[in-house]
């Protein structure tokens, strides 16, 4: 009986012992990292767009916030900022820096109101030894070599490492023009333009003009634009020869003859998302928020959002003042845009834009937009 039991435990202990240990088969991981990768990959889409709302809703705030404080300006001053002005006129001399050439732009003027009063306040004591009001406006000057988190937009992919151009995102509205978007002493003989910022202008050195009031947006401020976006420039450059590598929307072209009677021209150097190899380019879009020249600050409701930025003069620098400038941004389709009224919405790049092969309406006129709906948000009395 012992014999019988001692071999019934070797036979059964021998059993166990040749009994598969538990774990996965090779083809079984195999499934389980295919699965895995699957569901990654249906994942990872929503968490980016996600992450994109995340982004956009920064960045409407930041536009609410600007509206607001335009808003605020306007009524303690009784007006919206100029797009340019300040202190004029230039000056070259001994400390070259004593003006801001007619050129301060809106930016500084709504910093008060952006709680950003102590700078404004030592802005407006003016550079040691200059006028009040600080030195010419591309200058680099301490009091306003700074950025702004609420001047940048998550969704703005740019290079934010270039200390001296101090960067932004968001521009102003200068409207359906073409031409005539900066102040000189030939042709801007009175304050007007067809959006709610344009320049102020003078008789000698003394400001003259006057700026938009809330009374001034005729075509209703829930319809009239205030601000929208800008993808900044990487390269705040005197110009560059395209390679076909350039995004329309990190460049703007020069020397694009024709725009002011035919805007469309300036999708001739565009091929799809970059700029024709060849094409004469520079970048200063989205650079200096100081300055209020309207290549660095500014925006036209011609071309539609995301198109390329075309100027007619061949400046070299940011000086052109017949010019398309879209504004661009990150957001996949369209940009975020702020309304007179205070509200933002997002804007499709598929917008109306009505004829822009069409001639760019007068700053001086009242007549609707030939640019359709788009072009129509503009303008802020064009009775459309």
């Amino acid at each position: 009986m012992r014999a019988d039991l001692e071999d019934y435990l070797l036979v059964a202990t021998a059993h166990s012992s040749t009994k598969k240990k538990p774990g996965f088969t090779l083809i079984e991981l195999l499934v389980v990292i295919a699965i895995i990768g699957v569901l990654v990959g249906l994942l990872l889409p929503a968490v980016q767009q996600a992450r994109e709302a995340g982004r956009r809703a920064s960045c409407m705030n930041h536009l609410k916030q600007l509206a607001l404080a335009a808003h605020n300006h306007e009524s303690a001053r009784g007006s919206f900022p100029f797009q340019n002005g300040g202190t004029c006129c230039w000056a070259n001399a001994g400390l070259t820096q004593q003006t801001n050439a007619g050129r301060r732009s809106a930016f500084i003027e709504i910093l008060p109101f952006m709680e950003e009063a102590a700078m404004y306040s030592e802005i407006e004591a003016g550079y040691p030894g200059g006028l009040p009001g600080g030195p010419h406006t591309w200058s680099w000057w301490n009091v306003w070599n700074v950025d702004f988190p609420w001047m940048r937009c998550p969704s703005d992919f740019g290079d934010w490492s270039r200390t001296n151009s101090r960067s932004h995102s968001y521009v102003v509205s200068l409207g359906d023009q073409v031409s005539a978007l900066n102040w000189n002493t030939s042709a801007w003989f009175k304050s007007s333009g067809r959006g709610v910022f344009f320049p102020n202008y003078y008789n000698g050195t003394t400001p003259a003009g006057t700026a938009c009031k809330i009374k001034d947006i005729t075509d209703g401020t829930s319809k009239t634009l205030l601000f929208s976006e800008v993808l900044h420039h990487n390269r705040d450059d005197n110009g560059w020869t395209a390679d076909g590598t350039e995004l329309i929307t990190q460049a703007e072209a020069k020397n694009i003859s024709g725009l002011e009677s035919n805007p469309s021209i300036c999708m001739t150097v565009a091929n799809g998302q970059y700029y024709v190899s060849g094409t004469s380019l520079k970048g200063r879009r989205g650079n200096q928020w100081r300055d209020g020249q309207a290549e660095r600050t500014g925006f036209t409701t011609v071309l539609p959002p995301n198109s390329p930025s075309c100027e007619a003069n061949n400046n070299t620098w940011a000086d052109a003042s017949t010019v398309v400038l879209p504004p661009s941004s990150g957001h996949q389709g369209g940009v975020v845009v702020a309304y007179a009224d205070g509200s933002t919405a997002f804007i499709n790049e598929s917008i109306d834009c009505g004829d822009t092969s069409a001639a760019g309406p007068n700053r001086l006129s009242t007549s609707g937009s030939p640019y359709g709906v788009w072009g129509a948000m503009g303008s802020k009395n064009g009775g459309d």
